[in-house]
């Protein structure tokens, strides 16, 4: 006890004498009673054995006290006398000894072990929720980082999402299109398909044809090799042209000069020509055409060429229906006069060839021409 009011009077003397210079007799004693203030209350608080906060709890406690002591002190010291310090000391001594019994209140209210103990596993709790809420707040951050950058690629993947479908739209219009190209083709194929079949079956009737007309054309070869030398024996020439099958016969065969009356040879002849025409052409078309030379008429008395020529071809007209069966409607006549001539009328040979009488065999039109003919014009 006699230490502390030792110490307070040497803090509350040393206040006022130490270098304070130019600070009122107050304001030294307030710094003098902070200090001894602090003092006391350290080393009451360590006396009595309160805590590890025991001595800064003393300290604050004297501290504050100290300051309002010493600044009265430091006060009345400019009004009063030596004297009046002691008597104000005694004053502070009952302060103090009342701030003394305060403290031991205080110590009599002090934390008991057990509260200590629990308000130190209540502050280890806290540093624990602490920690964890440090970890819960990073891992938190580090979650919303992550959605961030998720929350990118998903919009990222929706983009590609949107891109690739616009592209499969497109491929599908395209699909669609083809596929109609497709089927318009195909349907094309198929037409030409039918066509092609469609001819096919035409060529093959053609090719049937051909053959029929082959075989046909190798008989009629053989016939006509055969025909002309038929022919060859009645000194008739036989000639294929372009308007049929002609038989020329000349005409001192047939006829006296200057007459259109047949001789008995003539007859004969026109029989075995008759006989020819009924077996290898039944049915067929003849004309019988008149041929003179460029002689003029002076003793005959035709009035032309042309009179002469027409009387001999109606006269073998009539030989052939009258007598040798030839169809009326399958015949006619014609005459060329001198107008045909087959050669020059320069000399006799010349005439003799062109006086002449021609039966013409008009070309048959067979079943398988006229198709052919009829197919062709459609």
């Amino acid at each position: 006890m006699k230490t502390l009011k030792t110490l307070l009077l040497v803090a509350l003397l040393g206040a006022g004498t130490a270098g304070l210079s130019g600070c009122t007799s107050a304001q030294k004693g307030a710094a003098g009673g902070g200090l001894a203030g602090g003092v006391i209350g350290a080393v009451v608080g360590n006396n009595w054995g309160m805590t590890s906060t025991g001595p800064a709890t003393g300290t604050a406690v004297g501290a504050s006290s100290g300051v309002a002591v010493g600044g009265l002190a430091g006060d009345a010291y400019d009004q009063v006398t030596r004297a009046d310090v002691e008597r104000e000391l005694d004053n502070l001594r009952a302060e103090l000894e009342a701030r003394e019994a305060e403290l031991a209140d205080l110590r009599g209210a002090a934390p008991d072990p057990q509260t200590l103990a629990e308000l130190e596993q209540a502050r280890e709790r806290l540093a624990e929720l602490e920690g964890k809420l440090a970890d819960a707040q990073a891992a938190a951050e580090s979650e919303a980082a992550g959605r961030a950058q998720s929350d990118e690629e998903l919009a990222d993947l929706m983009a590609e999402i949107t891109q690739l479908r616009s592209q499969l739209q497109q491929k599908e219009d395209q699909n669609d299109v083809l596929q109609a190209e497709v089927d318009r083709l195909q349907e094309e194929i198929q037409t030409l398909l039918e066509q092609i079949d469609s001819k096919e079956d035409l060529l093959a009737g053609l090719e049937d044809e051909v053959e029929i007309l082959r075989a046909s054309l190798t008989g009629k070869e053989t016939a006509m090799e055969g025909l002309k030398s038929e022919l060859d024996d009645l000194n008739v020439r036989l000639e294929e042209t372009s308007r049929g099958l002609t038989m020329t016969i000349v005409d001192s065969l047939l006829f006296e000069p200057g007459e259109a009356v047949l001789t008995g040879d003539g007859r004969q002849l026109i029989s075995d020509i008759a006989a020819i025409l009924n077996e290898r052409f039944p049915g067929r078309e003849f004309v019988v055409e008149g041929h003179t030379d460029n002689q003029p008429i002076v003793h005959s008395g035709w009035n032309s060429n042309w009179e002469l020529g027409a009387a001999r071809a109606l006269t073998i007209l009539h030989e052939l229906t009258d007598f040798h069966g030839i169809e009326p409607q399958n015949l006619s006549a014609t005459s060329f006069g001198e107008f045909h001539p087959v050669s020059t009328n320069s000399t006799p040979e010349g005439r003799r060839q062109n006086r002449r009488a021609v039966i013409v065999i008009l070309p048959e039109q067979l079943p398988v021409q006229r198709e052919t003919l009829a197919r062709a014009q459609d």
